[in-house]
């Protein structure tokens, strides 16, 4: 590459690298917790669970439940998608297609119905942690957020792209390079190339997901010129499993939905249900609908759907998952791919330490801009502002470790009589704190104590977040595991581990000097 081009793409990858960098980071450390939502939730919650299987959930009786909760069914859609590791399933109702139907049933609505107790609770009668941070790592507290961090994918796969071109020639030999003793750039350089190669694939992918799960509605344009503004016809096309069927008229016939599940279950012993529908509920039209998935031990991707007719008591359409489907897998293949969700803890820790890895190399980057411009060549005051810029950068990232850890205590400890309180008081701890923290270790414009002191809060609080869990609930991590509570016994065991390397990371750089300037 001559010396004109690779000058081009080395500014593309350091502008594009540049511009989205904070957001970039908040991305990824917010969607590392992210993988383990479920998890944090039910540490929070600090009681047993053993997830149902879905084929053995009584749905009879959830129908009846959310019937006599006030819901009418009649002319409604019911969606239900899978118990999580709460045991609960989000139930969503579409409003009446009945013209007659009241104002209330009119309204669309949704919530958690738990499979053992078979309570009903809303979205925010108890608001978790993970919730929060999952929220965040889609943008979601910000207006337009899902949009911004869309396009913020869309720019990461650009700096990828280019920083792959800009170390194309040195790839291999810079990557078993490390120079721990040479001048602060190099360090940054030899380490942001390293692991910038280590987790190339899976920045790849991230990239790659996140665009189409952020900005697929950008699809529907161009699409919806292809199908003449007839967007109902797109819809389905693109997403078979919300087709629907007009109305016909009321009827008294319903199955029992269990007898559906029950009998259609032998039908393929490794069809995992990933959701169910009951379309035109109490019509004529009524029909029952199962989606699902092969289980990832036996295929990786197998989308399947079952459709039954109630009147007709016939399987009107099937879709084999073991015969593949392009459209279908492939969302399918993007949302496994983006959660990590089919390869179990392993495949998860795989993925956050990733993240992480991920993070450093965001932070580096940053970094190494800052010291290719600490040159006596250039003016006083550009490297006061660059320096001024990577404080506020590095504040504003590096503390979302030690608020994250804070944040968990704070989770944990709130009374179960103030549930309803958890959204604004967790929303305060973690955005407030977060700010504030922010804004103190900004005024102390020193980058090397701010790295420095945002481990060792970490470090510390980490280290309580076991302690706190065993005293409020008495989930000692060592009793956990043989009463089968896995879920928090690995948030227990995740911040044990997290914060004896942050230990070690806060030690090693106790021990170096502190840079000047």
């Amino acid at each position: 590459m001559n010396k004109r081009n690779y000058n081009i793409f080395f500014h593309l990858h350091t502008v594009s690298g540049i511009t989205i960098s904070v957001f970039l980071f908040i991305i990824f450390f917010a969607g590392a917790f992210a993988l383990i939502k479920g998890d944090i939730a039910v540490w929070e919650k600090g009681e047993p669970v053993t997830v149902n299987n879905p084929r053995n959930i009584d749905y009879d009786r959830a129908i009846r439940t959310i019937q006599q909760k006030g819901y009418t069914l009649a002319g409604r859609d019911v969606r239900i998608l899978m118990p999580d590791e709460r045991n609960e399933m989000l139930v969503v109702l579409s409003a009446s297609k009945y013209e007659k139907a009241s104002k209330q049933d009119k309204t669309g609505a949704y919530f958690y119905l738990n499979t053992v107790t078979f309570k009903i609770t809303d979205y925010y009668a108890f608001y978790s942690f993970g919730e929060l941070i999952y929220r965040f790592h889609f943008l979601t507290p910000i207006p337009f957020g899902l949009y911004i961090a869309g396009f913020v994918a869309l720019f990461f796969l650009f700096a990828i792209v280019t920083g792959v071109i800009v170390h194309w020639d040195k790839i291999i030999s810079n990557f078993y390079i490390f120079r721990p003793t040479s001048k602060l750039k190099t360090i940054w350089t030899d380490a942001h190339t390293a692991l910038g190669m280590i987790g190339l694939p899976f920045q790849f992918v991230y990239a790659l997901t996140s665009c189409f799960l952020c900005l697929s509605i950008l699809v529907l344009i161009p699409a919806n010129y292809l199908y003449h503004s007839n967007q109902a016809k797109l819809l389905e096309e693109l997403r078979p499993m919300t087709k629907s069927s007009p109305l016909l008229h009321k009827s008294e016939k319903v199955t029992s939905f269990n007898t559906f599940i029950k009998q259609n279950s032998d039908r393929c012993k490794s069809f995992e249900p990933l959701q169910v529908y009951i379309k035109n509920y109490g019509d004529r039209s009524m029909k029952y609908q199962v989606d699902g998935a092969l289980a990832p031990d036996k295929r990786l991707l197998g989308y399947g759907r079952l459709v039954y007719d109630v009147h007709s008591g016939q399987i009107i359409s099937s879709v084999n998952p073991n015969n593949t489907n392009y459209l279908e897998n492939v969302e399918l293949a993007i949302r496994k791919l983006h959660f990590g969700d089919y390869g179990g803890y392993w495949l998860k820790f795989a993925y956050f330490v990733m993240a992480i890895i991920t993070c450093f190399v965001i932070i580096s980057g940053v970094l190494i801009w800052l010291e290719a411009r600490n040159k006596k060549s250039i003016p006083e005051y550009k490297r006061r502002f660059n320096r001024r810029v990577s404080n506020i950068y590095l504040s504003i990232c590096l503390t979302m470790y030690p608020i994250t850890a804070i944040s968990f205590i704070v989770s944990k400890l709130i009374p179960r009589d103030m549930d309803v309180m958890r959204q604004p008081i967790l929303y305060s701890v973690f955005f407030v704190g977060w700010i504030v923290m922010a804004l103190l270790f900004g005024l102390k414009k020193n980058n090397y104590f701010t790295n420095k002191y945002t481990l060792l809060i970490a470090a510390i609080v980490g280290l309580l977040i076991p302690i706190v869990n065993g005293l409020s609930s008495g989930n000692w991590i060592w009793k956990t595991l043989p009463h089968h509570q896995t879920s928090i016994f690995v948030i227990d065991t995740f911040w044990l581990i997290a914060s004896v390397v942050t230990f070690f990371a806060f030690s090693l750089l106790a021990k170096r000097k502190e840079p000047k300037g």
